[in-house]
């Protein structure tokens, strides 16, 4: 079997969780691949030439050979089929309702909890985090998402458990990074959700970000 050739396109900030998300599942999978760091904010002209090459023209986009896709849900689903299991990794559960409920998480995730995000920003987490303010205490709104969030991953984690399923797949790391917004913020969080947390975000794949933001910032 040939080896991939892929290229992944982050943004220099190092604040996206969703180029989290793409190079989690690409570290996750074993895939080898090279990383090109776009500069904030883009030139009108690369954003135009990126929009030719993959409609939406966001940040990250996987290059495939001559196959470009932007926008991260649609970069895990064409890796877990253009890299099927056993050969490799599974990013999505095997069993069809936890795939499913995987599913559900990651929308959820993208399409909800803009209080808690914007109160507890991906800035509290990534890179350097001496000299940075002690977070202030969430409004009602952000604390209505902060125990949804809770009730979610407390319906979805088994005490002891380190993964939502049977096995590691891309949602729990989403879910991770959703639970370290309030983490660092030292938010009260059930032990068990916690744990799960710790034992996540100590994960290779978030590792190799996490240095990228580290030394990016």
């Amino acid at each position: 079997m040939s080896e991939p050739k892929l290229t992944l396109y982050a943004e220099s900030t190092w604040l996206s969780p969703w180029v989290f998300h793409a190079m989690v599942a690409i570290e996750e999978m074993g895939l080898p691949y090279r990383l090109e760091v776009e500069p904030l904010p883009i030139p009108e002209a690369r954003k135009r030439e990126l929009r030719e090459r993959t409609i939406l023209g966001k940040i990250p986009i996987l290059i495939d050979g001559d196959i470009w896709i932007s926008e991260s849900l649609a970069i895990t689903e064409y890796l877990a089929e253009r890299f099927p299991a056993p050969q490799y990794p599974r990013l999505f559960p095997a069993d069809p309702l936890q795939r499913a409920r995987a599913r559900q998480i990651l929308s959820a995730l993208r399409t909800g909890f803009f209080s808690l995000r914007e109160e507890r920003p991906t800035s509290t987490i990534f890179g350097k985090q001496e000299g940075k303010p002690a977070a202030k205490p969430l409004t009602e709104k952000a604390k209505v998402d902060a125990d949804e969030l809770l009730r979610i991953a407390g319906a979805l984690i088994r005490p002891g458990a380190t993964s939502m399923f049977d096995t590691w797949c891309v949602a729990d790391a989403d879910l991770t990074l959703a639970l370290m917004r309030m983490v660092v913020a030292s938010d009260p969080m059930p032990p068990a959700i916690a744990e799960y947390t710790a034992a996540q975000w100590a994960r290779p794949g978030i590792r190799k970000f996490m240095s990228h933001t580290a030394a990016g910032r």
